[in-house]
């Protein structure tokens, strides 16, 4: 990447001339916190697209909250009685607080309150809402009728066995309301509709309409197509040889006949002491708390003034410091971290503080 030139304004270049519109999607799945190890990917998505815009670019930037997936586990901050909901739908487990219309909402809308505050103002998608609208219908049949093309293309991609009762599909069983236990039996490519077993011991058909999702690698190849996705950042854990991605690719081009969207893989962020953020291990600081302590067009600026590829070592003791940094700044990383509120201040944070303290 040009060592010169802000990394979203190389990334404009590069895809500006490659379609009329450019699409930027990013996503998060609402398991828990969601944290500022997370806003490195809608950070790095929103500095892609107003580097676009400032270019003279038709671009927008979209959002897709993964609230059909599953609840994996019993994470450390939740409480025993959520063992019962292991399995099941984020959208469809109550709210932990008991304020909220469901698990994921409860996670979910803090953060995009906070993107608000960040003024990274995307199109919004729940991937429950997109499977219940019948948007995803067409890739799903495509899917099931691909079955062996796309076990084939993940075996020689991922260098893994897939098993032979695999299906691309998951269905949410209507008898115990998992969609972690179900395997898919038959299908009618003329209803849409698929037949399944569950472990809990039901059998039935079902509408594959907002009964079910795409495995994991096959969602985000179809939902490139759906959306119109064209450009889009992503974990470095996705970008390994033969990960998600290299499959997404393979699927989106030889099932679905869409080119995969320009890549911006980005590194974590390390908390001090404490390693890689992560929701499900606690290792956390959430984005409203940092929004507490420092203002918006900083915490913008910690994400915006690194390059993707690299990764960020977050110091909490050292917030004073970045923000001084910020103050001094004059450079488009500075231009790219700006808000709608941003003012700028000739004196010092850190002798503001000390005056203040005096």
């Amino acid at each position: 990447m040009d060592e010169s030139r802000h990394w979203a304004d190389v990334i404009a270049e590069n895809v500006a001339a490659t379609r009329e519109k450019h699409i930027i999607a990013t996503g998060i799945t609402p398991s828990g916190s969601i944290h500022i190890g997370n806003l490195r990917e809608v950070l790095t998505a929103d500095g892609a697209y107003r580097a676009l815009c400032d270019a003279g670019v038709d671009a927008e930037l979209i959002y897709i909250g993964d609230t059909f997936d599953p609840l994996r586990k019993v994470y450390p901050f939740l409480s025993d009685d959520y063992a019962e909901y292991v399995g099941k739908p984020l959208y469809a487990i109550p709210c932990p607080c008991g304020n909220c219309k469901n698990y994921a909402d409860h996670y979910l809308m803090p953060f995009l309150r906070s993107l608000k505050e960040l003024d990274i103002r995307p199109v919004v998608y729940l991937a429950h809402e997109l499977y219940e609208s019948g948007d995803f219908v067409p890739a799903t049949m495509k899917a099931l009728q691909n079955r062996d093309k796309i076990a084939a293309i993940i075996e020689e991609v991922s260098k893994r066995a897939v098993p032979a009762d695999w299906s691309p599909f998951n269905v949410l069983c209507e008898s115990c309301g998992r969609i972690t236990a179900t395997k898919v039996t038959g299908f009618d490519e003329h209803r849409e509709t698929v037949d399944y077993t569950c472990d809990c011991g039901y059998a039935g058909k079902v509408p594959v309409k907002g009964n079910g999702k795409l495995t994991w690698r096959v969602d985000w190849a179809a939902r490139w197509g759906i959306l119109g996705v064209t450009i889009e950042p992503f974990g470095k854990d996705h970008a390994t040889r033969g990960g998600s991605y290299d499959t997404g690719t393979r699927i989106s081009r030889e099932i679905y006949g869409y080119e995969p969207p320009y890549p911006i893989i980005y590194e974590w962020i390390h908390l001090k002491g404490k390693g890689a953020m992560s929701s499900s291990t606690g290792v956390t600081v959430t984005i409203s708390d940092m929004l507490q302590v420092m203002p918006p067009e900083v915490l913008r600026y910690l994400i915006i003034k690194t390059k993707p590829e690299k990764h960020i070592d977050f110091d909490p003791s050292r917030i004073v410091e970045l923000i001084d940094e910020y103050d001094r700044a004059t450079g488009r990383a500075r231009e790219l971290s700006q808000t709608g509120t941003s003012l700028r201040s000739d004196i010092p944070f850190t002798h503001i503080v000390t005056a203040l303290q005096i």
